[in-house]
């Protein structure tokens, strides 16, 4: 037979005692959700205990870190700054781009710099610092700003071979008298031809000077002709590049060969009547993609 268990409790003294019997399946339930209530009271006792523990310890590391957030803050600064600067030198691009008649960067292509990553790890770290600082909007900030930067380096690597090509573009282009002595005689265009008396379309302008005079490459090039003609007498053909060339021709003594560099302003030869000529004159053209060009229109710059 199942025991059963009698609880006597005594009141006091007057009012007697009182008894309660209980079997032993409802003690052992009550013994149950006695232990059961414990180990719930110690549970959230441990874990509230631990929370606390846990934000008082988060508190005193904010406190103690006051130079770290010293450094974040300023950190924060320069990125500021540097990003005023970056804005400035955004500026600079398109005007850059606009003076090297260089397409400017597409909008969307400079938003890139914009997005990025999202640096989930970073954030775990932003419950150590106050909510005006967020480590993960730092890195993504340094981040993003990175991609700017590297951005405006390309791009201004492109507007300096830009401005390379512009420049070796300009020195190969004709731009002043071949002579600093003379007169021009014979100007670009038809003309009756001195010695067979037609008319005759003249490719040049003749510049006449005293034998001896000295003529200058008119531009940056590479010689590609040295000998004598007997129209032209002793010509120079020089290449320019960009479908430049030119010629001067009737010369007395020539200085370069073929296959020399020559570069603006330097002396290639002098003033002669050599070849088809009735008096000492130098016969200069300019062609550009092999058409005659008027070489009148191509002098205005000064050669020294």
């Amino acid at each position: 037979m199942e025991k059963d268990y009698k609880l006597i409790v005594v009141w006091n003294r007057t009012n007697g005692l009182s008894s309660f019997t209980l079997s032993r399946k409802r003690v052992i339930t009550i013994l149950s959700i006695a232990f059961v209530c414990f180990f719930l009271i110690v549970g959230l006792s441990v874990y509230y205990l631990s929370e606390f523990v846990y934000y008082a310890r988060l508190e005193s590391i904010k406190k103690s870190n006051q130079k770290l957030l010293r450094t974040f803050y300023e950190l924060k600064e320069r990125m500021r700054l540097l990003e005023s600067e970056l804005s400035t030198l955004v500026e600079k691009d398109k005007a850059l781009r606009t003076y090297a008649d260089v397409p400017q960067i597409d909008l969307d292509i400079r938003k890139l710099g914009i997005g990025g990553r999202r640096y989930y790890k970073v954030k775990e770290l932003d419950i150590l610092f106050p909510d005006s600082l967020k480590v993960s909007e730092l890195v993504h900030d340094i981040d993003r700003l990175g991609r700017l930067i590297k951005l405006e380096k390309v791009s201004y690597e492109n507007i300096y071979k830009a401005f390379q090509l512009r420049s070796r573009q300009i020195r190969s282009t004709p731009t002043f008298r071949p002579t600093m002595r003379g007169y021009i005689t014979d100007g670009f265009g038809y003309r009756i031809d001195p010695f067979t008396g037609k008319r005759q379309f003249h490719y040049g302008v003749d510049i006449s000077a005293p034998i001896g005079t000295k003529v200058y490459a008119t531009a940056d090039g590479v010689v590609t002709v040295t000998r004598y003609s007997k129209t032209y007498g002793k010509v120079i053909k020089i290449d320019h590049g960009f479908g430049y060339s030119t010629i001067y021709a009737h010369l007395s003594r020539i200085y370069v060969k073929e296959g020399d560099v020559v570069r603006r302003g330097e002396v290639i030869g002098e003033v002669g009547c050599t070849g088809r000529s009735t008096a000492p004159h130098l016969h200069y053209e300019i062609r550009q993609f092999g058409i005659a060009k008027n070489p009148l229109d191509y002098f205005f710059a000064a050669i020294y």
